[in-house]
């Protein structure tokens, strides 16, 4: 087989130049262009993109957002784009991604398992298949399923098994982890995000479908997003946005409009089955955009996948793409995640990415994507192998993944070793055993994946746990260290302490010894003084004289002293409490003043809005006749179409009777009007009375009440 050229990886596609622009076409709206062209792709040098930039920057346009012409929206198809190019329009482009082995086994497998479906729905298109409509339709839809679980594979391999997971909260960063080491896409992502975090830009995620929405957005939660506002605001009209520091990016799943957090710098297409020509995402590039230039689109493609080929198509009928798309899809299935010899490293692009976009798009730097190789109709049948091959052979690649477990090592043995000549019909294919077998095994992986990851987490909170307790002791251990040694260092301290008291007890004893002693001494002779003094001033009492009166007279001053000094202390004492009672009345006289002021504004106040109640009753009492009125004559017109209704209903039920009694064949029975029935023994046999069915005996016969049932008023 001759050598095939692999895209790149992460090689990039420029974008095609849009037409010029008329000064009197009015900006988009919400409409699409009716009269836009399917445009194909083109690889045009950098050189292009910065041509158009000149005469808006000579013009000193600014790089503020502004809407532009419709017309940009539209782009002629080039002839000499070569086959196997990106389809991309006006300020698209393209990064082709790698895929590591292990998804590439999740790719294979959604391969081996739609083999028998593809090779019908292949079957049903030649002229030897005679297939009806409707088993064409049937098996469209099949093939539309594989192409989205091949899609899946290459966004997210968890995709395809969306119902079997489950999300806990706890595990955002473990998920994040996940989808970085399963996506490329992811991966690209992570390190956009690590390389830009301190840009400030506000990027769209475009997807199609919850399960997608719900990935991206637990991913952005694990890498330390957060929502811009509370979680249950955003949705519907308000687009889905989260922040890290200046970076933002918004995700879209939706085809409707959606108010934004902040004018976006990009889109970044995920999913190859979003829209980008509905009328909301052309109104939402024609309104944000830079330097005369669309917001642009970035589609992330996985090298060689069906996403990849399905992009490089030209515009065919449904049946004839998918028998394409499917014929290609195996045709680089050998190939898929192989990078072109000058694609740059997740990195290099994360930044060539960032460049682009903060310098007002100037010029796309990666290299361009090179073409897939398409061949011809007869080579592409010959290169294709058959379907019994491609099933047996995918089947085998399957079992070999899986040799560890014997039980399929044993069913691989049966299966190869079956003659599939004297196979009759009560045997059931391979294909179906091995389906089952395939279908089993997932079931237990994810059994004991669940199993491993409820183990791990109850192991892991364990050692948490002995962590936190082990964490707590060596804890409570340090603040018992640092206990005992300050109660040794007081102990020390009160030893010491103890030592210099004793030494200090005898000399202070001494002293209070000799100190009591002194004091005894001083205090006798004190007595002695006070007694000698009394005899003094007796004896000058009683020798009279001159000196007895002086005597007399300084007691007397004396006694006169302590008055006169117990007086002014009661004068003082008097006149504080005069100067605090006056104080008291001035106080009680202000709050009493103000209390009256009070009180008159309150007055006023309520007089007036009482004077406004009584105009707002007078109102209310309006507005509630005119609302009883209302809703009297709503209820009349009500009862009036019922009642027109009801006499439309009961004039076409009398026209139904008289049309049933003037069709009713005319017998002796019912030429006569039924009379009612009595209960006398004379009653007439044939009464249709209670217990009377015509034969006198009570029992059922001919006669019964059901006679004249045709003729009961309804």
């Amino acid at each position: 087989m001759e050598d095939k050229p692999t895209p790149s990886s992460l090689g990039d596609i420029d974008a095609t130049v849009p037409t010029s622009i008329p000064e009197t076409i009015v900006p988009l709206s919400v409409r699409s262009d009716a009269d836009s062209v399917t445009h194909s792709h083109t690889a045009i040098h950098h050189a292009h993109s910065e041509a158009l930039l000149q005469p808006h920057l000579t013009s000193g346009a600014s790089a503020s957002m502004h809407t532009i012409q419709p017309s940009a929206l539209t782009v002629e198809s080039v002839e000499d784009a070569p086959a196997g190019s990106v389809r991309l329009g006006p300020s698209e482009f393209a990064v082709t991604l790698p895929m590591d082995s292990r998804v590439k086994d999740d790719y294979d497998r959604v391969l081996t398992d739609s083999a028998e479906i593809t090779r019908e729905f292949l079957a049903s298109l030649t002229h030897a298949g005679h297939a009806s409509d409707s088993q064409r339709g049937y098996l469209s839809s099949k093939m539309h399923e594989v192409i989205a679980k091949l899609n899946n594979v290459s966004t997210h391999p968890d995709l395809n098994i969306a119902h079997h997971v489950s999300y806990e909260d706890s595990k955002l960063a473990r998920e994040a982890e996940w989808a970085e080491y399963s996506s490329a896409k992811f991966r690209l992502l992570g390190w956009l995000i690590r390389v830009g975090c301190d840009r400030d830009l506000h990027i769209i995620l475009a997807v199609q479908g919850e399960d997608k929405r719900q990935i991206l957005e637990r991913y952005l939660l694990g890498k330390g997003f957060t929502h811009t506002k509370p979680r249950d605001q955003l949705g519907g009209s308000l687009e889905v946005s989260l922040q890290k520091d200046s970076l933002s990016f918004a995700i879209h799943s939706e085809d409707g409009v959606q108010e934004m957090f902040k004018p976006p710098s990009a889109i970044f297409v995920f999913d190859t089955s979003y829209k980008l020509e509905s009328p909301a995402v052309q109104h939402l590039r024609t309104t944000y955009t830079r330097n005369g230039m669309l917001l642009p689109v970035i589609w992330f493609l996985v090298s060689n996948t069906c996403e990849h080929i399905e992009r490089c198509l030209p515009q065919l009928p449904e049946p004839e793409r998918l028998r394409l798309l499917m014929h290609y899809t195996d045709y680089f299935h050998d190939d898929v995640g192989d990078l072109q010899d000058d694609a740059l490293n997740v990195c290099e692009d994360a930044e060539e990415i960032l460049n682009y976009l903060s310098d007002s798009f100037a010029s796309w730097s990666l290299p361009a994507i090179e073409p897939l190789h398409f061949v011809s109709a007869n080579e592409l049948e010959s290169a294709t192998p058959s379907s019994e091959e491609q099933v047996l052979g995918t089947q085998k690649r399957s079992l070999d993944d899986e040799q560890e477990t014997e039980d399929y090592i044993s069913k691989r043995a049966r299966v190869n070793t079956q003659d599939t000549s004297q196979m009759t019909q009560s045997t059931k294919p391979p294909s179906q055993t091995l389906d089952r077998d395939l279908a089993s095994l997932e079931r237990s992986l994810i059994q004991m994946k669940a199993t491993h990851d409820t183990e791990k987490e109850q192991l892991q909170r364990e050692l948490l746990q002995t962590r936190a307790r082990l964490q707590e002791f060596e804890t409570a251990l340090g603040v018992l260290q640092h206990r005992y040694e300050a109660r040794t260092k007081e102990l020390h301290l009160t030893r010491q302490d103890r030592d210099r008291l004793s030494e200090g007890k005898a000399s202070m004893e001494q002293r209070i010894e000799k100190q009591r002693e002194d004091i005894f001494k001083l205090k006798e002779e004190r007595s002695q003084l006070k007694a000698e003094l009394e005899g003094a001033r007796q004896e000058l009492k009683n020798g009279g004289g001159s000196l007895a009166e002086l005597e007399t007279a300084r007691e007397e001053i004396r006694r006169l002293t302590s008055e006169k000094a117990s007086l002014e202390r009661k004068a003082e004492y008097e006149k504080n409490q005069a100067e605090y009672t006056r104080e008291q009345y001035q106080t009680a006289s202000t709050v009493a003043a103000q209390a009256g002021n009070e009180l008159r504004q309150v007055r006023d106040e309520n007089e007036a809005l009482t004077r406004k109640v009584q105009g707002n009753t007078v109102q209310l009492r309006e507005m509630n006749i005119k609302n009883d009125a209302v809703r009297h004559l709503a209820r009349i017109n009500e009862l009036e179409l019922i009642l027109a209704s009801r006499d439309d209903l009961l004039r076409k039920k009398e026209d139904e009777l008289r049309e049933i009694r003037k069709n009713r064949p005319s017998t002796r029975s019912t030429s006569t009007q039924p009379r009612s029935p009595k209960w006398a023994a004379s009653s007439r046999p044939t009464s249709p009375g209670v217990g009377h069915n015509g034969n006198g005996n009570g029992l059922a016969g001919r006669g019964s009440a059901l006679r004249f049932s045709s003729e009961m008023p309804f």
